[in-house]
């Protein structure tokens, strides 16, 4: 897949083109559904796939204070929508400009003439614009009057539920780490660099790596069973997330404890997948107290991932 992060200095057509438009923060069930219509359609049009999104999300650009913590940081959304099977993803920067273009200009400037659309997939529930006026509704009307056809995919989802962001987000705050397997289609993962920490861990008798991440939407607060990826091995852990209240608080961290690993990780990148919260956060009377919690967290971690196996990303698209 191929990534371009401007149109402006393009002096040629990228069309004929297949094109959805979208944040796909997250690349949930309902996003691969998606791509995977728009795949379909370009091959049967023998044309190029195109996926055009917008960077930072809109959201962060109008209304900061109302933007929504990102599921993926921009590496992972490239890796996991290349995964479809997609040409080309565009991530045009959100700019005043692009925000008050009305959607007749988007698309006779950037469908059209950049684009050469042929057929349009987009969300149900998908509207851009000033005003917010491009909506399903409207793009198939200014299609059928520009000569490009346009596909709105309709609810796919589990329980009743359609699949969105902002429902993994909820499961998520609410440390419900292994139900956003259903709506993912994988589990949730976090990657973060080692620096040093405090030796809290170490002093326990638990050591543990501290991480940094541009992650930013994480888990709630707590203790999670989980599974870490470092140097092309799979290692199981227990990763705490919080402020560490029986040692006074303070900043928020990410602190993993490799089960049977030994060795120096400080420099190190590690991949975490969250399997199951295993309790909240919680003020203790004494370390040792703490150092109990932790044994029997890990005796718990071990008995769940025994048999847990992760499910990562991949190339899902089945035509």
């Amino acid at each position: 897949m191929d990534i371009l992060r401007s149109l402006d200095k393009l002096s040629v057509s990228l069309g004929p083109s297949v094109v959805t438009l979208g944040n796909f923060d997250g690349v949930h069930l309902g996003h691969r559904e998606l791509f995977r219509h728009l795949v379909k359609e370009c091959r049967r049009l023998n044309c190029r796939s195109i996926v055009y999104t917008f960077d930072p999300h809109p959201l962060k650009f109008l209304l900061p204070d109302k933007a929504p913590l990102l599921l993926n940081t921009p590496e992972e959304k490239q890796r996991l929508i290349a995964a479809s099977h997609v040409d080309l993803l565009i991530e045009t920067p959100f700019t005043r400009q692009l925000a008050n273009m009305s959607p007749e200009q988007f698309v006779d400037e950037v469908l059209i003439d950049r684009l050469q659309v042929q057929t349009l997939v987009i969300g149900y529930d998908y509207a851009f614009g000033r005003g917010r006026r491009g909506d399903a509704a409207f793009l198939q009307d200014y299609g059928a009057k520009k000569g490009f056809s346009v596909e709105v995919l309709q609810p796919v989802g589990a329980d009743g539920e359609p699949y969105s962001s902002t429902r993994v987000r909820q499961f998520l705050a609410d440390g419900e780490v292994s139900a956003v397997i259903a709506l993912l289609g994988r589990n949730y993962t976090l990657e973060g660099q080692v620096v040093p920490g405090e030796q809290r861990g170490r002093e326990l008798g638990f050591p543990t790596a501290n991480l940094v991440t541009d992650k930013e939407q994480l888990p709630a607060s707590g203790v999670y069973a989980v599974k870490v990826r470092y140097d092309q091995q799979e290692y199981a852990g227990v990763v705490n997330l919080g402020r560490r209240p029986t040692f006074g608080g303070g900043e928020a961290t990410i602190e993993v404890h490799l089960l049977d690993f030994t060795g120096r990780l400080y420099a190190e990148t590690l991949r975490i997948y969250f399997v199951k919260r295993l309790r909240g956060e919680k003020k203790f009377s004494s370390a040792e107290q703490l150092a109990e919690a932790i044994a029997a967290d890990v005796v718990r971690a071990r008995q769940i991932l025994n048999t847990a196996q992760i499910v990562q990303y991949r190339e899902y698209l089945s035509l």
